[in-house]
């Protein structure tokens, strides 16, 4: 499986520019044969919405429909706002491939602290969302940003039979603690280890770059192998396309040595049951 992480920059409530720009980097993916191609969380509107969410939406309806245009013979995975009813918006990741949108998966964990404000704008997903497509042999899913700071959702994708799983971040220098970028980097490589390790599956973990806002987001996108080896990365500050082939052999050796399957169901109730 040949993937690609597109690192890229989008412009905040630019549609049509961040549509081509994903339209730029399908075609440079299909000259590389990539399988599957993957962009940031909320890379078809970029991050920092506030009350465009509510105007937006029907703009990046339009876009996956030129998206799903495109999409022959490729997997493209992307960031999108997603009204699921009316006047009921999501923080999403859509699936397109072969020319067929397979499915929008939207977050979990709606993060409220420092810079972050989404639940005012974005209503949480449910579990009953978390979905695992299928592709060319492989089984992967999504996650997006604050989700993985959870162990639940890329467990239950682990569960449900997931390969390799996605981490959609626009993550950006002094989102957490006010600290730089030298600081969220070990922080979110930790992250991306732990839950390679700790499931037995391959994560690919995407985050965008450039300013909005006064923001900086730094990239640093990255793939760990099932046994929590780093075998990819992208550039720091700048757009990347980050290409990388996958062994379906290293994952099959890394699960017969896991523990991954032993599960305690009391200490999961207990965790359900605590406030």
């Amino acid at each position: 499986m040949r993937i690609g992480l597109a690192q890229v920059h989008s412009l905040l409530g630019d549609v049509n520019h961040n549509l081509e720009k994903h339209l730029e980097y399908v075609r440079r993916a299909k000259e590389k044969e990539l399988d599957i191609i993957v962009f940031p969380e909320l890379s078809l509107t970029g991050y920092l919405l506030r009350d465009l969410a509510y105007e937006i939406s029907d703009k990046c309806f339009k876009a996956i429909e030129k998206i799903r245009e495109e999409s022959k013979g490729i997997c493209i995975v992307l960031g999108c706002v997603y009204e699921k009813r009316i006047g009921i918006y999501y923080n999403s990741i859509v699936v397109v491939c072969d020319g067929e949108i397979f499915g929008f998966i939207p977050k979990l964990y709606l993060p409220n602290y420092g810079l972050f404000e989404e639940s005012r704008y974005f209503k949480e997903g449910s579990s009953k969302d978390v979905k695992v497509f299928e592709w060319k042999g492989w089984r992967f899913g999504s996650v997006i940003c604050e989700d993985a700071w959870h162990p639940e959702p890329v467990e239950l994708l682990a569960r449900l039979g997931a390969d390799l799983v996605f981490i959609h971040a626009s993550s950006p220098l002094r989102g957490l603690y006010g600290k730089g970028e030298t600081f969220i980097e070990n922080v979110w490589r930790a992250i991306a280890v732990t839950r390679a390790v700790e499931n037995t599956v391959y994560i690919a973990f995407i985050n965008r770059v450039g300013e909005e806002d006064e923001e900086f987001f730094w990239g640093g996108s990255m793939v760990i192998d099932p046994t929590g080896e780093v075998i990819a990365e992208g550039k720091k500050m700048e757009e990347d396309l980050v290409v990388v082939e996958l062994d379906k052999y290293r994952l099959v050796r890394a699960r017969r040595f896991s523990s991954f399957k032993v599960h305690r169901k009391d200490i999961h109730r207990i965790l359900g049951d605590l406030e």
